[in-house]
């Protein structure tokens, strides 16, 4: 088959073909042309997130945690699947000739070939601009659309004003001593002026939407990033001999450093809360009450984490992971972690629950689940996508069906 761009199943079929056979090692001279060909024309940009995405390490790390499936029938179907070779070769002729290191492939061939096609489908939709881009929505079912989140939240002050952050500009409030301004990187910052004889706290709250996300600069100089449906409640001037603050959904900390004053984030609205004790530190919290399990995680510094009457010290690269009030630790994949602050959906054996949870919060959309889906995804895919573009990707693994009208997305095998 020609890997062209007429049609975008069939060219993602093609490439994901083509770079099937080269981890096999059964490529030909010929088609290992045409895919260096096929690449030579995309943008530097879509070239480097292929190669990412289809680094043979990288894959074969993922394949080996994926779940085992009978071997020969998991080859027959992955070819199948993406086409047979150009010259009709039976499937179980390759298993025989493949080299014993390459092997391993056989073991989670059905599930290279979503690896494979997700990565694909990405590439190529991020490639398409403009008049080459096709139409959204493309198909029947997909009657709506919804653009990616943005910079977006409500500013909440104690006299019960609200700011509306992406729309303001410059100095947005003062009170008592602080002043809030908006920086011209568009994040939010406190300002503490001197300290005059006011005792009294004064808290704020910043709320991002399903579909937002923001930044903000706390009076110490602690950076927060916002995830969606998100808040943080915080004094505009951190006094006594500790620094609180309270969360609800996700966030990334940046603490500045303050031995003599240390930096607690409370953890709310969730069945179980939990508590993290902070000197100087990098972390992120993720604690959204539709999740099955809320994490903690650590990158550098040092953090206690303590829910009910279990506490944890958290060392560099470790995640506490709290399921029904219980507390695990395990070393973090920080890729994982990260990602979404990094503009990226993550898929590492993800199933299709979870991964409509993120675009149900990133795009606010409804879903509604049809069927039963076992698959697990793995992948990356930007967050600067369309619903529809994203839901394209996931569609190219034939694991998974959507209809989109309205707000609600149906899911269905």
């Amino acid at each position: 088959m020609a890997m062209h761009d007429q049609d975008p199943i069939q060219t993602m079929q093609a490439v994901a073909a083509r770079f099937f056979q080269k981890l096999q090692g059964t490529i030909s001279a010929e088609e290992e042309q045409l895919l260096k060909q096929w690449l030579a024309v995309q943008t530097d940009e879509a070239r480097k997130f292929y190669e990412s995405m289809t680094d043979q390490a990288s894959i074969e790390t993922a394949l080996r945690s994926y779940y085992s499936v009978d071997e020969d029938a998991a080859l027959k179907d992955v070819l199948n699947r993406i086409g047979k070779d150009s010259h009709g070769t039976d499937p179980s002729a390759i298993v025989a000739e493949m080299p014993a290191r390459r092997r391993w492939l056989r073991y989670s061939a059905a599930a290279a070939v979503g690896i494979l096609i997700v990565g694909i489908a990405t590439f190529w939709l991020m490639t398409r601009t403009g008049e080459d881009r096709p139409a959204t929505p493309q198909t029947a079912h997909y009657k709506s659309d919804a653009g990616p989140g943005g910079d977006k939240a409500i500013l909440q002050l104690e006299d019960g004003r609200a700011i509306l952050l992406d729309t303001a500009s410059g100095e947005l409030a003062k009170q008592g001593n602080t002043r809030i301004q908006k920086t011209t990187d568009g994040s939010i910052s406190y300002s503490a002026g001197k300290s005059g004889n006011d005792t009294a706290m004064v808290y704020n709250k910043i709320v991002t939407p399903r579909g937002g996300q923001y930044q903000v600069i706390l009076p110490d100089g602690t950076k927060v990033w916002l995830n969606a449906a998100s808040s943080l409640r915080f004094p505009v001037a951190f006094k006594g001999g500790e620094r609180i603050v309270e969360l609800t959904g996700e966030a990334w900390f940046d603490v500045a450093q303050n031995a003599a004053r240390p930096f607690k984030v409370q953890v709310a609205g969730i069945a179980h809360p939990f508590q993290l004790d902070v000197l100087g530190t990098a972390f992120n919290i993720q604690a959204y009450a539709d999740e099955p399990v809320q994490a903690a995680t650590l990158v550098n510094g040092k953090v206690k984490v303590s829910a009910g009457d279990q506490q944890q010290l958290l060392q560099p690269g470790q995640q506490a992971r709290l399921n029904n009030g219980s507390m695990q630790v395990i070393d973090a994949d920080m890729d994982e972690v990260l990602a979404w602050k990094n503009g990226i959906f993550y898929l590492e054996n993800a199933n299709i629950q979870s991964i409509m949870r993120q675009l149900s919060r990133w795009y606010d959309v409804e879903v509604v689940f049809e069927g039963n889906i076992t698959q697990q995804f793995v992948g990356k895919i930007p967050r600067n996508m369309n619903l529809s573009d994203v839901l394209k990707i996931l569609e190219s693994t034939g694991w998974v069906h959507f209809t989109f009208e309205g707000k609600t997305v149906t899911v269905s095998p």
